[in-house]
């Protein structure tokens, strides 16, 4: 099985994730876009929560995606809606 499968997997997840991320109101600046890399350590955990959530059928799924919503709960109230800059 080769490493590329899955990483093309995962990395569909990540997209998802940040897409979920820009849809609550998180400015694109926090989402890597720009050319910018994705430093903030709340959108890092939530889009890694959401891949651990998602990737094939954990058995604790629905505490993983309950964890990424409250990351998003953070996330929404943590001023994510305006631009780093």
């Amino acid at each position: 099985m080769s490493t590329d499968i899955l990483d093309e997997d995962v990395g569909q997840l990540v997209e998802v994730a940040l897409a979920d991320l820009k849809r609550i109101g998180v400015d694109g600046s926090y989402l890597g876009k720009n050319g910018r890399s994705i430093n903030d350590p709340l959108i890092i955990e939530a889009v890694l929560m959401y891949c651990k959530a998602n990737f094939g059928t954990p058995d604790n799924q629905e505490k993983l995606m309950a964890a990424y919503e409250m990351m998003c709960t953070k996330i929404k109230g943590g001023g994510y809606h305006r631009s780093v800059d």
